[in-house]
């Protein structure tokens, strides 16, 4: 917040709550803005794994509900494991506060978390910088600048989206059917 508001000509942040018009117009657009960006995407520094076996029971036609972490925004995948290590991944819904799902033992999920900012990407970061100024070029009535702002912090979005998805494992675009099994299937 401190960077978008010496960018824009306004005095920094000495405390969270400073008083200043400009302070809490950021406080109140930080978390839509970095929460709306980290669900909409597949961060790398935002990506947690866990198991979840506190269960309680679901609702929406599920037998099972498990409660999801506090600091989980959004959950992924779920799926569980035989005692051979191999994956099934069942049909599951979530709510607000917990996974819907029919397997009493428990689930394994990816969720996307809120992450503490000092392990954002640099991209990811000057993004949001320009999402919050876009945000008091708006205040100051500045709307032409603010469009070109917003159109800048997409930019950065897209190059920190961009090198994210290279910190994952290359995937087939396509699986093998049953016909080109059995006919290239053959040494």
């Amino acid at each position: 917040m401190n960077a978008a508001l010496i960018s824009q000509g306004c005095d920094e942040l000495l405390a969270h709550t400073d008083g200043t018009n400009e302070g809490r117009l950021l406080s109140l657009n930080w978390a839509p803005i970095v929460e709306a960006e980290l669900e909409m995407s597949n961060y790398h520094f935002s990506k947690k794994q866990d198991e979840l076996l506190s269960r309680s029971d679901g609702l929406f036609g599920y037998d099972d509900a498990f409660a999801v972490p506090h600091a989980a925004l959004h959950v992924r995948r779920v799926w569980t494991e035989d005692e051979t290590g191999v994956r099934s991944f069942p049909d599951w819904v979530q709510d607000g506060s917990r996974v819907h799902v029919d397997s009493a033992e428990g689930v394994f999920i990816e969720y996307i978390e809120s992450a503490d900012p000092s392990i954002w990407s640099a991209n990811f970061a000057v993004g949001i910088q320009m999402r919050l100024e876009a945000v008091l070029l708006r205040f100051k009535e500045e709307y032409a600048n603010a469009e070109r702002m917003d159109g800048n912090a997409e930019a950065k979005f897209q190059n920190a989206r961009t090198l994210s998805s290279k910190a994952r494992s290359a995937t087939q675009p396509f699986q093998r059917g049953r016909l080109a099994k059995a006919r290239f299937g053959r040494g």
